[in-house]
């Protein structure tokens, strides 16, 4: 009986389906709270995200669910897929975490956490160098902007 039970609780450990979000991180280089900001909200809304959260001084911007689901896999199978990013500054080592949280659900069932693609992997890794040149050509135009200030 004991093995049963173990052979029980082994089986349902494993059988759920929980996947952590994938993340991936990069340096950036020294700019404001509310330059990252603006940055990565430009760069998530031009990918399709509705931004749900900007919190410039603690370096946090959130996305919304974004539908993934193919008009074939709706009609045909019954299945649904979303998306969402969450990125994050660190101001103290110029580190920038940019996450996706992937979720499907089959007809009425729940929405659970799915694993991501190399496509996935890719288009995350492409946010996060398309968040960091925003970043530099914003540090860039700072710059700039400091120099000019200081010369009148």
């Amino acid at each position: 009986m004991k093995y049963v039970v173990i052979f029980f609780v082994l089986s349902f450990a494993l059988s759920c389906n929980v996947v952590d979000p994938v993340s991936i991180s990069g340096s950036v280089e020294k700019i404001s709270p509310a330059a990252f900001a603006n940055a990565t909200a430009t760069i998530l809304h031009e990918e399709g995200y509705t931004i749900e959260t900007v919190d410039p001084i603690a370096g946090v911007v959130t996305t919304g669910w974004r539908d993934e689901s193919s008009y074939a896999s709706q009609t045909f199978f019954d299945v649904s897929r979303r998306t969402r990013i969450s990125v994050v500054m660190d101001f103290f080592t110029h580190e920038i975490n940019v996450q996706m949280t992937k979720q499907k659900r089959s007809g009425d069932d729940p929405w659970r956490n799915n694993g991501l693609s190399d496509a996935d992997r890719d288009r995350l890794r492409l946010i996060l160098v398309r968040i960091q040149e925003r970043i530099r050509l914003i540090a860039q135009r700072e710059g700039v902007v400091a120099t000019k200030r200081s010369i009148w």
